[in-house]
Formats: structure tokens, C-alpha cells, sequence
């Protein structure tokens, strides 16, 4: 599988069937329940400039529009229905249709948060770095990264199931520590959750947990 095979194969078969599956969640979403905003609220963190990485149709991005006043709020989404049906429904919510990899319509040091929701597990791993690398780049010194993604006791690689037309592999690791092991990026805070309830969970049994992780950008902390 050549670098761009599994892009391609998420734009083309599983962005927009990922949103009709999950477009039933949104009348559900309650932003006082979000445990990203919660984790916002309780690190006191207000941001000015917000990109969302794996936004879906916005919903997120409008609420934390809406509690902190955030200047810009961005989101990148691989899905077209998705970005068509949150511009009717959060017109307060700008995006860019396309995925991590290849966000240069974002300047450099232009944000101030980045969020990045349950999209590292997919990205085909000739991708990965490029991805962090953008990532580095649209992020301010001294701005916050907030990861969601599975929690993995050990790096895993399994068929990705929904797609069905020719082999997808989803990659499970603690994504957070490639970039805490460049020493720019600090850890805040580590929470494990249920992913089916979002309850705060420590069982052993790690095949349903998510982990969803605070890092803050301070590229002279460790150099002082």
C-alpha cells in the first residue's frame, strides 16, 4: 500500500459513510457532558484561535465558540456532507475539507489550540510525521494540544472493518508521546475513559478505553 492508498481509501469510502453513521449522534451532544470542554474549563484554558482536527459537522467547535468567546474556530473534516450539513447548522464554524496531512491553508503558529479527535488511529503510517509535523506548525509556542484517541497499553495494528473493498488498518499507540519525547511538548494531564458511556474508567481491560490527553507547546522548557 503506497502512502496516499489508505488516504484515499478514507476520503473516498469511509468519510462521508462515518458521518451518516454518526449523524444521528449530534441531537444528543450536550457541551456540559463534553469532557474536552470540561478539561478547558478546569486547566482554565480560554483559546483565541481553534482548530479542530476531525471535526466532524462542528458541533464542538460552536460550543467552545460559544463558552469562550474563541476568535477563530476551525474545523478540518475528510467529510463533505459533514462540513455541508454543520455550515447550515454552525455558521459561526469555518473548515477546511481535507485531513492533517495537508492543512496549508492554516499559517504557521496560527492557533493557539489544536484538538485532534480519533483521527491518528487511521492515518497510514508513511503519513504519520508529515501529520505531527503540521500539527508543530500551525501551533503556537506556549498553546495547547488535546489528543482523543484508543488508549493502547502497546502499539497495535488491526483491520480497520468498515471498509471492506481492500484492506484498512487502524493503529492504536499513545500518540501523545511522540511529541512529549521531543521535549517541546509537556504533558498536563492523561484521563482514561469508557468509550461507550465517557465515564472515567481504570479496568484492566483496555480493549473499549479511550484516553483523551492536554500537552502544552514550550519548545525553550526543556532547554532552560
Amino acid at each position: 500500500m503506497n502512502k496516499q492508498e489508505q488516504k484515499s481509501a478514507f476520503l473516498s469510502y469511509e468519510a462521508n459513510a462515518w458521518f451518516s453513521r454518526n449523524k444521528s449522534k449530534l441531537g444528543n451532544y450536550n457541551p456540559e457532558e463534553d469532557r474536552i470542554i470540561t478539561l478547558l474549563k478546569n486547566y482554565k484554558i480560554n483559546p483565541h484561535s481553534v482548530l479542530e482536527i476531525g471535526s466532524s459537522a462542528g458541533y464542538r467547535l460552536n460550543a467552545i465558540k460559544n463558552y469562550f468567546g474563541s476568535e477563530s474556530v476551525i474545523g478540518v473534516e475528510p467529510s463533505k456532507d459533514a462540513i455541508n450539513f454543520g455550515k447550515k447548522e454552525y455558521p459561526k464554524v469555518s473548515f477546511i475539507h481535507g485531513t492533517m496531512d495537508d492543512i496549508d491553508d492554516v499559517p504557521d503558529s496560527s492557533c493557539d489550540l489544536v484538538i485532534v479527535g480519533f483521527v491518528f488511529y487511521v492515518v497510514d503510517r508513511a503519513l504519520l510525521l508529515k501529520s505531527v509535523a503540521e500539527i508543530d506548525r500551525v501551533l503556537k509556542n506556549s498553546g495547547m494540544l488535546v489528543i482523543t484517541d484508543f488508549y493502547s497499553e502497546k502499539a497495535l495494528k488491526n483491520n480497520y472493518h468498515h471498509i471492506s473493498e481492500f484492506n484498512a488498518y487502524s493503529y492504536k499507540q499513545d500518540y501523545y508521546k511522540i511529541f512529549e519525547s521531543t521535549h517541546m511538548y509537556h504533558l498536563l494531564d492523561k484521563s482514561t475513559y469508557n468509550h461507550a458511556t465517557m465515564e472515567l474508567n481504570g479496568q484492566d481491560d483496555f480493549h473499549d478505553l479511550i484516553s483523551i490527553t492536554v500537552l502544552r507547546k514550550d519548545v525553550d522548557a526543556s532547554y532552560r
